[in-house]
């Protein structure tokens, strides 16, 4: 099957190339071809300048070239810039690298006019009729970012250059992040940002006594809005410093654990920090909301975040009390308090539904998308990112996307150490093909604890790589992947190998939905995995276990099928490879027969249809 595809490529490729067509193609080697092809020795990085861009924008690219061929190298970069299986555009640029050299090709490109929708381009160095290195990159087309969002984190604001602030934000960059939570930024959580807005201090202490500086926060925000990236302006809804009452904060707007406000309701924090604890408000006591919404107020007079990103604690049990003994459920609390906030500071809001507490409240809200902690207590495994994607999408009729937090490797992360590559690959492709995102990549890396600043364990480069791979795939892929899809039940099997529905280990995930045009499959392999659980808390999971020539076998619903695709972030950068398959009529509907190549994480197999 490699050598049929690879063939193709080749092909396709040197057919448009000016001063090829005199080639005889019969010469062509795949083989060999196949191994230049996964040397990377010339193509070092290929990536755009934003993460997002609105329909007709000019996207620049720099494509990073560096000759490991030990040898001087002349040749043409073919660009091919794609959507889904269809290619819509090509670019020819000539290079020539002494041995040893490297060099950075920029070039530009006028976006299509059509709004929301996602685009792999592909970068192959050739000569002759030789492909000697090939490199992927995406591109998202979407006026607004809460149709696909894709959100990371800043933790770390000190003194700083904006040099170095520039470079941060450029490596997050290259994975098409294109909203950061800045989390932790503000001095107490009842007054974010002191002295506003006329006696504002060059720096002050966060919740933790680190030292956050003004001018890193606000040089942050504008590099990351020079990148199409939205910033979100972290707080917890209802908590204060335990002496809050010297900043005007009064009891009676509390929440309390008795009917006679004996024991306010209070988040206990670290020996050392600012505040032994967090006072608890309610949400719905229109004092306390004037008072949060005033003091959020003063943060946009004086910084241009574009989001309220709205944290809470999740349940606090079944004994809750406002200030007169009255019994507060504070998840219906949260459709008023979100949608007053939006009304008073007319910014976009994310709220946190920790373990998808008051999630159905949330979702009537004026929220941006849907935002979900989870934690392994209530969620533990694959199949719960699923489950909360899907419900998400019915309680808002599919008019909202989710962006789930799961935090890997949980219990490894109190010492130094790495990410657990095969668990983290898997739970991202649980949470994408699911048609969700995950919230784990930032200025530190990758998010090991609910509490962000922590960074003992570090992604290793194979990681990096795969990550970049994942996200690139989230974005050319996110038509099929994240908008409007419907789950169906249509019958999935692979033969000779288990399968499951529900993600349960040593089993071939499988899965399928659709829309108009498209029905989609997803397979993640589990297969040899000893647990579902997803967390990998001992950061030790092993591979899957890898598979090659598999037959597909796929109850198709009505209509008739034009093709048969394979994407995977895991095979030749995300390009869409066409699928043998036979359609067989049977008493029970029909079938279809499909030869996959391989599965090694994760295959999205789609079939367009007339």
């Amino acid at each position: 099957m490699k050598k049929k595809v690879l063939l193709g490529i080749s092909i396709l490729l040197f057919l448009g190339m000016v001063g090829f067509t005199a080639y005889k193609y019969k010469n062509f080697n795949a083989d060999d071809a196949e191994k230049i092809l996964s040397s990377n020795g010339l193509i070092s990085d290929v990536y755009t300048d934003k993460s997002r861009y609105n329909p007709n924008d000019t996207v620049n690219f720099k494509i990073e070239l560096n000759n490991k061929l030990k040898k001087s190298y002349k040749g043409v970069l073919e660009v091919y810039f794609k959507h889904l299986n269809k290619t819509i555009e090509k670019k020819q640029i000539k290079i020539s690298l002494n041995n040893n050299e490297a060099k950075t090709v920029e070039f530009s490109w006028k976006a299509p006019k059509e709004d929301y929708q996602g685009y792999l381009v592909e970068v192959y160095a050739a000569h002759g009729i030789r492909v000697d290195d090939h490199r992927n990159t995406a591109v998202d087309i979407s006026s607004t970012w809460d149709r696909f969002p894709r959100y990371g984190y800043l933790v770390e604001f000190p003194q700083q250059t904006v040099e170095k602030t520039t470079e941060i934000i450029d490596r997050i960059n290259k994975f098409h992040i294109n909203g950061l939570q800045f989390y932790d930024w503000q001095n107490k959580h009842q007054q974010p940002v002191p002295g506003v807005p006329n006696n504002i201090p060059s720096s002050w202490k966060d919740i933790a006594n680190r030292d956050i500086y003004f001018q890193t926060v606000k040089d942050y925000i504008d590099t990351a809005h020079s990148r199409n990236m939205k910033a979100g302006n972290y707080n917890l809804i209802y908590g204060a410093y335990s002496d809050y009452e010297k900043d005007g904060i009064k009891p009676e707007w509390g929440i309390y654990k008795d009917e006679k406000h004996q024991v306010q309701d209070a988040h206990n924090l670290p020996s050392g920090w600012a505040t032994p604890s967090l006072a608890v408000f309610n949400p719905s006591n229109k004092e306390w909301q004037k008072y949060i919404y005033n003091e959020e107020e003063n943060v946009h007079k004086v910084l241009n975040f574009d989001i309220f990103h709205m944290d809470t604690l999740g349940w606090r049990g079944d004994d809750t009390y406002d200030y007169n003994g009255n019994k507060v459920n504070l998840p219906n609390s949260y459709t008023e308090f979100i949608n007053n906030a939006k009304k008073q500071l007319g910014i976009g809001i994310v709220f946190n539904t920790v373990n998808r507490y008051g999630l159905e409240q949330v979702a009537k809200s004026d929220v941006d998308f849907l935002y979900s902690e989870l934690w392994p207590s209530d969620f533990p495994n694959y199949n719960s990112f699923k489950e909360t994607v899907d419900k998400g999408y019915d309680l808002t009729d599919g008019k909202k996307n989710t962006v789930i937090a799961a935090y890997m490797n949980y219990g490894r992360a109190n010492m130094p150490g790495e990410f657990n590559e095969h668990s983290v690959r898997l739970t991202d492709a649980a949470i994408f093909a699911s048609g969700g995102a995950h919230l784990e990549l930032g200025d530190t890396g990758m998010l090991a604890k609910e509490y962000f600043p922590n960074k003992n364990l570090t992604m290793p480069e194979t990681l990096v790589a795969a990550m970049r791979n994942n996200y690139d795939f989230l974005v050319a892929y996110e038509n099929l992947l994240r908008d409007g899809l419907k789950d169906i039940g249509s019958k999935i099997e692979l033969e000779g190998i288990k399968t499951s529905s529900n993600g349960i280990q040593d089993t071939v995930w499988a899965f399928a939905k659709e829309k108009k045009g498209y029905e989609v499959v997803q397979m993640i392999n589990l297969l040899g995995m000893k647990r579902a659980a997803w967390r990998d808390d001992g950061a030790n999971y092993e591979a899957p276990m890898f598979k090659k020539n598999l037959k597909l076998n796929y109850d198709i619903k009505e209509g008739n099928v034009k093709g048969v695709y394979l994407a995977s972030p895991d095979i030749k950068g995300g390009k869409s490879i066409s699928l043998k398959y036979v359609t067989k009529k049977e008493s029970d509907g029909e079938k279809l027969q499909i030869e996959v190549p391989e599965l090694q994480y994760w295959d999205m197999i789609y079939i367009e249809k007339e």
